[in-house]
Parts: C-alpha cells; structure tokens; sequence
C-alpha cells in the first residue's frame, strides 16, 4: 500500500513538474571564434550581438565598403576612368588584383564590380584616384575620412581605398556595421554586392573574352548559402590580412522583412569566417523579429474631464501604430521592456478631437526605443456657465480693461476732490457774502437812527 502511494505521488510530482513551462533560452554564441564582432538590424541600427564592437583592428578590404561609398556619392557609374602606374604598381605583389594594365580605360560600374565582388585592389585604387579632386590617394582619402567622420564612426581611419595594411589605417567592427548600414541605403551598392557574376566589356587593350576567369570570381561565398532563418543572403564584403585576420560583413533578410547586418573580424580559418558570419545572422532570425507592441487607435483610459458638456468624459487612444525588434523569448523580452505612460492632466473642456493629451514611452533595457502620442478619440464641449465664467475672467483680466478701470477710477477720484474744492470755494465766497451782507445792513441800521 505504501509502495503504491509513493507511485502515485512520485508520478503527480513528475507530471507537474513537467507541466510547468519553461522559457526558452536564447541561443548562446561562445562557439564563435572571431575576435571581435557585431550584430544589428538594418533598418533601427539596434544591437542584438557583440563581442569586442569598439576594438580598433585592420579593416582589410571592407575598406572597400567605404571607398564604394565615397565613389557612388561623387561619380556616375558610364563615368570612363584610367589606370595610373602608381594605381596598379602600388599594390603589393600578394595582393589580389584583375590584372588591369596601366593606362587601361574601363568605366566606374565596371571597377565598381571588380572592387566589390572580386575585391581587386587596384581597381579601387583607380577609382579613388579618378574622384579625388587632386589625383592623388590622400585626396580621395580625405573624402573617406570626411565621410566617417559625418556618420560618426569614431573609431575609424582611412589611409588607403582598398585596405592595404597601413598603421594609421584602422576601423571597428561597429563602425562598419553602421558604415555598411549606411551603403546599403544605395541601390546601386546593394545590386552590386548581392550578385556573384558580371561580366566585363572591351577596352582599349583589350576585347571582353581576354578577361582572365579567375580574376571574375567572386569572393563572398555566403552568398550561396541556404539556411531555414534567412531567405537571402544581401551582401557584403570579404577582407583578408595576415594582420586583419579573416574578416566578413554581411547580411540577410529572412521572409517577413527582418534584415540584418553582421560583422565579423579575426574568424580563425576562412571555415570560420563564413560560418561564424552565418551562426551570427542564424542567431539573429531565431532570437528577435518585429513585435507590434501597439496599434492606431488603441484604446487606452479614461478620465473626468472638467467643465465637460453633459459631464462627458474623455476616452485616449493611440495616434499610430508602433513596432520594434525584440526577443521572441517573452520571459526575457517582459523583464527588459518598461511600458511608461504620462497624461497632460487635469483635462478641461474644450478638448478636439484628435487633440494630443498625453504619450507612452516603451524602454527597453533601460534605452527609450519609441513614443507613441496619445489623444481625444471626440471631441468634448465646455459648459455654458463655465464658457461665462472664463469670458468674466478674460474681460476682468484684460490690460485694457484694466486700464479703463484704472483711467475711470482716477477720473472720478479727479472729480470728487474737484467737488471737494469747488464745495469750498463756493463756502468761502458764501462765508464772505454773508459777512459783508452783514456789515452793511449793521451801518444802514446805524444811520436811520
């Protein structure tokens, strides 16, 4: 009997226990081994990973996502653009290259693609050259410089247009995720880093066929990734230095619109530079997606509203609708979030429809990530004693009312001590009458006797 009881309880133990939800744990990311990297969204600029994002490091030829940049804003793509020696004999001999000839002629969107897909050194030396207004790289530098300095990458600097290792020659992985945020606003930038074929024309050295194949391979093997998170890989750009280590920025969207930047620098082996990128972006889609936290018209409360017609109150609602990436996890996303709402009390007639009375703030870890105005669903009317009131009030209250009142007060206090004085004037005289009546009629009476 006693064995029988402890069954049954033992086994009521394990069905409550296992009845009792427990929330899903986000995904971790020790398993990635670059040394630093970053993860945001590509529309907010939001965090949602990192590791070391403000260390400075050796760009490597993600600062070829600059130099894009910088060109797109200060040429056009049929713009034709020549080879210098310098341009072609500055790059060093272990760097990867088109095999373009000195004095070669190819237009901007050609070098464009060589730059970004195969991510040929000396083509974004040409193109740096033929931008900057002296010719030279330090001129197109300043440009890079310039540029980062307007987006506020504080943690970046630019020596050369293709990332060749330089000491004064420095970026973050934040910096770039923003940097590359900020590319990816350009359609023309977003075609070219999302394809991993073109083709090149004739040129004065050359016809079309001549092209080398291996110099029109891309380098970005993402980009042929498949994953069940993410429905396309959108970009970026590879980079490679004994210094800079394997380095990867890159992005995707999944199916319901979620894109995502992630930045990854120093991955161990070039195995890793692609899969960290990939767990990195992985993690990202399985962890967070846009939440509708409220929608337009949105009932709120209600409050008494004084000198209301009728004693209507007023009902608040929301003026639009509100989302943001957040946790999918709801354990964790309620710990975070901070829902804080304020009302421009005491309300008083008349209020319009329509009319803002109040917001509500959403924190999230202790950061605002949004304000959604409230306001009046109707409109509500003042009394007609209160709309008399408030008329007494202005009227009384009015300078030139006042005025008057003051002006009228001096005028009548003017005319009383004007009677005062005319009062004694008129006395006096009357005083002096009745005397010399008085004197007179005496001696009239002294002189009929």
């Amino acid at each position: 009997m006693k064995i029988k009881s402890f069954t049954v309880y033992t086994l009521i133990i394990i069905i409550l226990t296992l009845s009792i939800p427990i929330p899903a744990l986000a995904e971790t990311l020790t398993d990635i081994t670059a040394e630093a990297y970053i993860l945001i969204e590509m529309e907010t600029g939001q965090v949602l990973a990192e590791k070391n994002p403000d260390q400075r490091r050796s760009p490597a030829s993600t600062t070829k996502i600059m130099t894009a940049l910088v060109a797109l804003e200060n040429a056009d793509l049929e713009d034709e653009m020549t080879a210098s020696e310098d341009a072609i004999n500055s790059v060093p001999y272990d760097y990867v290259t088109a095999g373009i000839k000195i004095d070669e002629t190819l237009k901007f969107k050609d070098l464009l693609d060589l730059m970004m897909i195969t991510s040929a050194n000396e083509a974004s030396n040409i193109i740096a050259e033929n931008i900057s207004e002296d010719g030279t790289m330090k001129g197109f530098t300043d440009l890079m410089n310039k540029k980062a300095a307007e987006l506020g990458l504080t943690g970046t600097h630019f020596t050369n247009s293709s990332g060749k290792e330089e000491e004064d020659h420095y970026t973050t992985a934040r910096d770039l995720a923003y940097l590359s945020l900020e590319a990816m606003k350009l359609d023309t930038f977003r075609e070219v880093v999302g394809r991993t074929e073109f083709t090149l024309p004739d040129t004065n050295f050359r016809k079309s066929e001549e092209w080398q194949a291996g110099h029109l391979t891309y380098t970005n093997e993402l980009l042929r990734s498949r994953s069940k998170y993410y429905s396309e890989v959108t970009g970026i750009k590879t980079g490679y230095t004994d210094l800079a280590g394997l380095c990867l920025v890159a992005s995707a969207v999944n199916p319901d619109g979620l894109e995502l930047i992630s930045v990854v620098l120093g991955a161990e082996d070039k195995t890793h530079q692609f899969e960290d990128s990939q767990k990195l972006l992985e993690y990202g889609f399985k962890n967070f997606s846009y939440q509708q936290l409220v929608k337009k018209g949105e009932y709120v409360s209600r409050f008494e509203v004084e000198d209301a017609l009728d004693g209507k109150k007023i009902e608040i609602i929301t003026n639009n609708d509100f989302s943001h990436i957040l946790p999918l996890d709801e354990v964790i996303r309620n710990e975070n979030l901070e829902i804080i709402k304020t009302f421009d009390e005491p309300f008083v007639a008349p209020i319009e429809q329509g009319q803002t009375v109040g917001k509500i703030e959403y924190i999230y870890d202790g950061k605002s990530i949004g304000i959604v105005e409230l306001v009046a669903k109707e409109s509500i009317e003042k009394t007609t004693i209160a709309i008399l009131r408030d008329k007494y009030k202005e009227i009384i209250n009015d300078e030139r009312f006042i005025f008057g009142v003051k002006a009228a007060v001096l005028i009548i206090i003017a005319i009383i001590i004007l009677g005062f004085i005319l009062r004694f004037i008129r006395r006096k005289r009357r005083r002096r009458f009745n005397y010399y009546s008085s004197r007179k009629n005496h001696y009239r009476l002294k002189d009929y006797r």
